[in-house]
């Protein structure tokens, strides 16, 4: 599990710097996609955080019954 979330988090910050320092000239459509790219894996990364706590959760419920 770590090494997904480490995986999405390298992704995004790779994105970020290539958006502050791009390695070449981008086109607007390039940009539109690398932005929408980037929010995309903001959102898998919030939606795994969230659904992993929701996971260890009842998994120590369960371990508790």
């Amino acid at each position: 599990m770590e090494n997904y979330r480490k995986s999405i988090t390298s992704a995004i910050e790779d994105n970020e710097v290539e958006m502050l320092v791009p390695s070449r000239e981008y086109t607007d459509e390039e940009i539109i996609y690398m932005k929408g790219y980037t929010q995309a894996l903001q959102d898998m990364l919030s939606d795994f955080d969230n659904d992993f706590e929701n996971f260890l959760n009842e998994l120590i419920k369960t371990q508790l019954n």
